[in-house]
């Protein structure tokens, strides 16, 4: 009889046996263990209980349980089910004797190919492999002490595709590779393929990123591979070729793509998700849309971005050449990490081949849910920081990716965060690793996450400064869309705006929030929530366009400007919008591709940004990072209407920013003339000097001292 009860252990020494009244109306007198087929004791019954349907017994059971050995509970009509083992992985015994340090994944060579697979909850293991010559094999695995699974085959797999097929409490299921390097279209079978042939790919081509000294000399923009071409005509739109490609152009003759981000002058991008996610078909691109944070393998670049998503190679290549075509241009590639959660926990190859094992519990034994998307990983066990940290050192190692940026870090504990860096530094020892360190309600300590309140403890880190948002725009949730900052009209904002000018590293208005500015990602628009320009739109008074895209320009600027590490999102240079949606992770291209008809129209506000740009290369104590020398050098003076003044004084050199964000004109008289360098036009290129300085509304003036 089939199902007839089910039988689970719930702790060291206690089974619970739910028993069907469909199958037994009557009492059941005893219950035997069984293991590997052999009989080992009767159980003692300690409780009973009963539902509607079912009976539930609370067995006492003292054996010393071996993971990975099959369990069976036998009735006294000798009916039996497996027993479920699942609580071993959540057991501290278990994340303490089932720790693996070496390679894992499907490990090529032209002579052999070595399989490894972490599941030590199974009894029996087997990779099922199809071979490029259509041969079917079928390889029993080996169990090692570490509670790892090894295959080695003595012939040339390359490209050959495979599956893991394992008996976990007496069932046999199937994944592939939760290591996979390669995919089949929709992730549905691993590939063996040699890393060294993409770790070639494209290395004749130069790299001429230059050497990150610190975070700060980082100029981030963020963009999604399909956004940027998506709503072209360009070839391979939507796809890392379509963006990897340069000399190309709209029917406007404006530059797309690749051209488009050189011309802007930022020095690196942060890629939205390009390993493995779920809810875009990789054979039907445009039929869905998604921005990719709903993961799947932490391995594999995505297969709707590549041309050929069933290729082995395809994807990895593309991929690779896409990285290679922004370094050849100057600028450095940040991958977007999802290391908090998973798309669908029950069906993914973590939790199929090692169930429990990979995902945060809270005390009652529920998913963890601080991600909001029902399961958080549990980066605090060995194996899982394993994943993560080897996850990252494959992504700079074969794709030479430069920085990473951690979408909910907050999910994830300090130590492996910790981990992560120092790992990562020994490989790229420029490496940038920053994320959102929002203090989210998982289940782990607050001492322990990696979140914005614990700057302090992980200086090498940097997090999303919400307060530069919030101050220097306004708030920015779906009902707080009409609240104001200091520079879209709120005054009072003015000592708050001086505290997220300086990193948010020294005590004005507020404490502190980090210990140097190179902690403090300045960012007002990202993919999250309404662009700067639909914010604008939601005010209660009106503003006229040209008055909105004046905004816009100066928060640009400003955040170019302030110390810490600017960021801007794709778009956000010249006033985007999407439409008045606020999360369109799943809407259309029509709302989430770069529509370069209107960036043509407002090129003006592009060269605007440009120009702050060079300004900021230009001068290098525009990027200090050191807390002592922002108190000893940088002071603010208050101006009329509610302006500001920014004075840098370094030696015998003076320099002045003066800020309007107001719709009054402010006049300043300095006692010596200042040589104009930057102002509503952008830099200066000829000699201006002037001791009356005329700042218009919303925007400002940069100028040096004449000596």
């Amino acid at each position: 009889m089939i199902n007839s009860f089910s039988a689970s252990l719930k702790d060291k020494d206690i089974i619970e046996v739910a028993v069907t009244k469909a199958y037994t109306s009557n009492t059941i007198e005893s219950f035997k263990l069984y293991e590997n087929g052999v009989y080992i004791k009767k159980l003692a019954i300690i409780s009973k209980s009963e539902s509607k349907s079912t009976f539930i017994y609370t067995l006492s059971v003292d054996h010393n349980f071996v993971v990975g050995n099959e369990y069976s509970i036998y009735d006294d009509r000798m009916e039996s089910c497996p027993l479920n083992m699942n609580l071993g992985s959540v057991d501290k015994d278990f994340e303490i004797n089932y720790r693996y340090d070496g390679k894992l994944g499907a490990l090529y060579t032209k002579e052999k190919t070595t399989f490894r697979l972490f599941s030590p909850l199974a009894s029996s293991v087997f990779v099922s492999i199809l071979t490029v010559d259509k041969r079917k094999i079928l390889v029993t695995m080996n169990r090692l002490p570490q509670g790892v699974y090894e295959a080695v085959v003595e012939e040339d797999l390359e490209c050959a595709s495979y599956t893991y097929i394992a008996k976990i409490n007496g069932e046999y299921v199937e994944a592939p590779d939760p290591y996979s390097f390669s995919l089949s279209s929709n992730s549905t079978k691993s590939y063996v393929v040699n890393l060294n042939k993409v770790k070639e790919h494209c290395a004749d081509k130069p790299n001429n990123r230059e050497k990150l000294k610190r975070y700060t000399d980082a100029i981030l923009y963020e963009l999604s591979v399909r956004d940027m071409t998506s709503l072209t005509e360009c070839e391979n739109k939507g796809k890392y070729l379509g963006l990897a490609k340069t000399g190309l152009k709209n029917e406007e003759g404006f530059p797309i793509g690749m051209d488009y981000i050189k011309e802007i002058g930022v020095n690196y991008v942060q890629l939205m998700p390009v390993y493995d996610f779920q809810t875009v078909d990789d054979e039907h691109q445009f039929d869905s849309y998604n921005w990719g944070y709903d993961p799947k393998f932490f391995f594999c670049p995505e297969g709707s971005y590549s041309t050929n998503p069933n290729d082995p190679y395809c994807r990895l290549f593309e991929l690779k050449e896409l990285v290679a075509s922004f370094h050849e241009n100057g600028i450095g590639v940040i991958m977007d990490v999802v290391f908090n959660h998973v798309f669908n926990k029950e069906s993914n190859a973590l939790n199929v081949l090692c169930p429990g094992y990979y995902f945060r519990l809270n005390s009652d034994g529920t998913n963890s849910n601080g991600s909001g998307c029902g399961n958080d990983l549990e980066t605090r066990n060995y194996m899982v920081r394993k994943l993560i940290v080897d996850s990252v050192i494959h992504f700079i190692d074969v794709f030479s990716i430069d920085g990473l940026r951690f979408d909910l870090l907050g999910i994830l504990d300090i130590e492996t965060t910790k981990l992560v860096y120092q790992e990562a530094k020994k490989v790229l020892d420029d490496v940038i690793i920053y994320g959102e360190g929002w203090d989210l309600m998982t289940n782990l300590p607050a001492d322990q996450k990696t979140s914005l309140y614990n700057a302090e403890k992980i200086k090498d880190v940097g997090f999303f400064n919400d307060r530069f948002r919030d101050i220097v725009k306004g708030r920015g949730s779906d009902s707080e869309l009409s609240n104001r900052g200091y520079l879209t009209g709120d005054k009072d904002y003015i000592d708050g705006f001086k505290n997220v000018f300086l990193g948010s590293s020294i005590t004005l208005a507020f404490p502190p929030l980090f210990s140097s500015p190179s902690q403090s990602i300045n960012y007002v628009e990202c993919h999250d929530n309404a662009t700067l320009y639909d914010k604008l739109c939601c005010f209660n008074t009106e503003i006229k366009e040209d008055d909105k895209l004046k905004m816009i320009s100066l928060i640009n600027v400003i955040t170019i400007l302030a110390f810490g590490v600017p960021f801007i999102h794709a778009g956000q240079e010249f006033g985007t919008t999407k439409k008045g949606i606020t999360n369109s992770y799943c809407s259309p291209d029509e709302i989430n591709g770069i529509d370069y008809s209107l960036a043509n129209k407002r090129k003006k506000m592009i060269k605007y940004l440009s120009d702050a740009i060079k300004l900021k290369k230009s001068l290098k104590f525009l990027s200090m990072d050191d807390k002592k020398s922002l108190i000893e050098h940088v002071s603010f003076e208050n101006l009329s209407c509610g302006g500001l003044m920014v004075i840098y004084r370094f030696d015998n050199e003076e320099y002045y920013l003066l800020i309007n964000p107001t719709n009054e004109t402010i006049k300043y008289q300095f006692k010596d003339y200042v040589k104009i360098l930057f102002n509503e036009a952008g830099l200066i290129s000829d000699d201006r000097f002037a001791q009356l300085i005329m700042v218009n509304k919303l925007s400002l003036v940069f100028a040096k001292i004449s000596k």
